[in-house]
């Protein structure tokens, strides 16, 4: 298989950075051109529709068959906010490193992975090679699922999918990865009754209740156990001398893969439960919904198809890494090792001026073109 040409891999990306696909806005034209790519290169297409104005991709390279690898990413980047010396959705040359929102994290992976492909001779293939692009990772892994259903039931346009390996290709600097912690997130909403503060110490109020809430979650932090807790937002109440009748709090629990989230949780569901006791005496209540919710990645380096890629890839062992992924939800559905590998540094992602070094990109290209040719030529 050819090298990965560069100048193509540039143009690419230039083209993915220029739509803005920021969380829970549309895509819809960047899956198109990608798709509309795969398409001429002989890929097998399948969009899978999501929310509103985003969809998911599966593209499936070489014959319909079992076996093969998953090349996964997600096409949304969080917002460019401000502080950027240049236009974050315009691929700029910066002292030799490429920079736009995304470049990271993790689009510099989806262009390099297509490039690839586009000139990679199909005929070879004795197994699939299957694209997978989401919508909406960042806000939780929430678009992955829809695409999961498809793959894991074999109702793809793009045919079936029931690979050796998937590779998640987020930012990792192309060392091989094979942990990360599971996270659940929650929002809790609070109504009691205005009336005047000096009632405070006879009827419940709406941010008093969620205090008591807050420092519970914050109790959950345990260390040892691999737990980590965190209240992020909390809002309410009107004046000072009033009564809160409303409040809300948002909060998060990341866990290992050996804690049940659940039961982490079992404490703040029955004080929530105490809590809406409390407020339906003056007409309130408290009610609790899950946000976000995806597994953690438990490593399972003792696999031959993960064996083959500690030795593919050549950076040692491979390790965890600090944020979640759509890894462990594409384990957990179809039942196959996972692992992370892409190119670029997370460290350069969720910031102004973020940006990629292209030798990330060519060495991305070396390591996919040793994977396709091990699971798939």
């Amino acid at each position: 298989m050819p090298g990965l040409d560069l100048t193509d891999v540039t143009a690419l990306l230039g083209d993915l950075v220029g739509f803005p696909t920021e969380s829970r806005t549309p895509n819809l034209e960047l899956v198109d051109l990608y798709a509309d790519r795969a398409a001429r290169a002989g890929a097998a297409v399948d969009v899978v529709p999501g929310e509103t104005g985003r969809a998911n991709l599966h593209l499936r390279f070489g014959p319909d068959a079992p076996g093969g690898v998953v090349l996964s990413g997600h096409t949304d980047v969080v917002p460019a906010g401000s502080g950027w010396a240049t236009d974050p959705y315009a691929l700029t040359e910066v002292d030799g490193r490429l920079a736009a929102r995304g470049t990271a994290d993790m689009k510099g992976f989806l262009a390099a992975a297509l490039v690839l492909l586009e000139q990679l001779d199909h005929g070879t293939l004795r197994a699939p090679v299957h694209l997978a692009l989401s919508y909406d990772e960042e806000v939780g892994c929430a678009g992955v699922p829809g695409l999961l259903d498809v793959l894991a039931t074999g109702r793809s346009g793009a045919g079936t999918c029931l690979p050796e390996v998937v590779v998640v290709g987020e930012p990792t600097g192309m060392r091989l990865c094979d942990a990360h912690a599971g996270k659940v997130a929650h929002r809790i909403d609070l109504v009691a009754a205005a009336g005047h503060s000096s009632r405070a110490g006879t009827e419940p109020t709406a941010v008093h209740e969620a205090a008591a809430l807050a420092t519970l979650v914050h109790d959950l932090n345990d260390p040892a156990r691999g737990t980590s807790a965190n209240v992020g937002t909390i809002h309410g109440g009107v004046a000072v001398n009033v009564l809160a009748p409303t409040c809300t709090l948002e909060f998060e629990v990341r866990h290992g893969a050996d804690v049940d989230p659940d039961d982490v949780l079992a404490t703040v569901r029955a004080a929530v439960d105490d809590a809406h006791r409390r407020l339906s005496t003056v007409g309130g209540h408290a009610t609790t919904e899950a946000t976000v919710r995806y597994p953690a990645l438990a490593p399972d380096a003792g696999t031959p198809e993960v064996a083959a890629l500690v030795d593919i890839v050549d950076t040692g062992a491979p390790g965890p890494v600090a944020f979640g992924t759509e890894a462990g939800l594409f384990h957990q559905r179809l039942v196959v090792p996972a692992v992370i590998v892409g190119p670029g540094d997370i460290a350069d992602a969720h910031r102004p001026d973020e940006s990629i070094d292209p030798d990330q990109l060519v060495r991305c290209g070396d390591v996919l073109t040793r994977t396709i040719d091990r699971f798939c030529a």
